[in-house]
């Protein structure tokens, strides 16, 4: 009898504990690649948002750029605490230079449900354009004039704590 001692291929025992640390394995690797995709997915998320709040407020800055602050339509009282600071409004009113075209850069409710604001300009009487994307809820939106008062008009011309060029806070969250 030929007795043969070249044993090929592996046992039962050897594939099955083979098979479990593969097994370990891809369930490590797997978990991980979830784990990365999801990252990726969030940071992107947060990406798209924060390229969409920056063209909101490119867009502001712009019309605050091309105009100035119109104090003749609109008081915007002093509800805050630093004095000659603006309370907090929902909404400002710009004019332009020449005169001619009034800009309002305000906060609307969305027309979901419980949804938050959307920030919106309206020029002269063009019809109001939303300026962040559906998918940005917008949950507070502020804005502070200074000085509350216009430092323009002939009565505040001779107040010193007026005389300064106009500028206006806008906190949006």
């Amino acid at each position: 009898m030929i007795k043969n001692t070249l044993k090929r291929g592996f046992t039962l025992v050897e594939t099955l504990i083979a098979l479990g640390i593969f097994a370990m394995f891809m369930s490590v690797l797997i978990g991980s690649y979830a784990g990365i995709v999801r990252s990726l997915k969030e940071a992107n998320d947060y990406r798209v948002m924060y390229s969409d709040a920056r063209r909101v407020f490119d867009t502001v800055v712009s019309e605050f750029r091309e105009g100035m602050v119109d104090y003749g339509n609109v008081y915007y009282g002093n509800g805050c605490d630093l004095e000659h600071l603006s309370g907090s409004s929902d909404e400002i009113h710009l004019v332009s230079k020449d005169g001619s075209m009034f800009t309002t850069i305000s906060k609307v409710e969305k027309k979901e449900k419980d949804s938050g604001w959307d920030i919106q300009v309206s020029k002269g009487l063009a019809k109001e354009v939303i300026l962040n994307s559906p998918e940005v809820n917008v949950k507070a939106f502020q804005v502070f004039a200074y000085p509350h008062l216009d430092p323009y008009d002939q009565k505040n011309v001779f107040k010193d704590s007026y005389q300064f060029q106009p500028f206006v806070l806008v906190k949006a969250t």
